[in-house]
């Protein structure tokens, strides 16, 4: 496949339209086995600097979506074993969720990642980053993050827009100090 050749070159603009190609493909899979949109985004997130940290490997490919199908479902099924054990230990397993205590490249940057997008979330305003938290972190509809707040579902849906507006604006401008895969997984993963 022609776009495994240019992202095993380097080519960010091939590795873009990977991305846009796949993720939504891998995160629903993920999410049928996770049954958590934040882990499910997670873990999307993943495999995609997985396959840009892959170079020449990715030239060995032959077909995209089986080799990405099993890839997601391995880590999907690592997650659980994961969970499960974090669960045993009474931790909160999807908040706390590290993979493992190596510091690879591929961990390093989704760390940075992370904080970066983190840093974004905590400097909105306070009911703008509760609505943030509930919807987009615990994964919980509208009408549930109303409720639970007590406001209307119009003004949740008015939060969230201005906060997830923000949270863009905040890291376009923190990523000009940034460079490679981690500008591009995070950018990509606010739109």
């Amino acid at each position: 496949m022609e776009l495994l050749q240019k992202i095993a070159l380097g080519d960010e603009h091939a590795f873009s339209l990977f991305y846009y190609r796949y993720n939504k493909t891998i995160y629903l899979f993920a999410y049928r086995i996770l049954d958590s949109e934040a882990l499910a985004e997670e873990l999307m997130q993943e495999i995609m600097l997985k396959i840009w940290m892959m170079g020449d490997e990715l030239l060995r490919i032959e077909h995209v979506g089986n080799y990405l199908r099993v890839m997601c479902r391995n880590r999907c099924y690592n997650q659980l074993r994961q969970l499960r054990r974090e669960a045993g230990k009474n931790k909160m397993a999807a908040a706390d969720w590290q993979e493992g205590s190596n510091e690879t490249e591929e961990s390093i940057f989704l760390n940075d990642a992370r904080n970066l997008l983190e840093e974004a979330i905590a400097r909105l305003p306070a009911q703008q980053r509760e609505v943030y938290n509930l919807c987009q972190i615990q994964g919980l509809k509208y009408e549930e993050a109303a409720s639970k707040l007590n406001i209307s579902v119009l003004t949740v849906q008015s939060y969230m827009k201005i906060a997830l507006r923000s949270v863009r604006n905040t890291m376009r401008n923190t990523m000009r100090n940034y460079t490679g895969i981690t500008v591009i997984l995070t950018i990509l993963k606010l739109f």
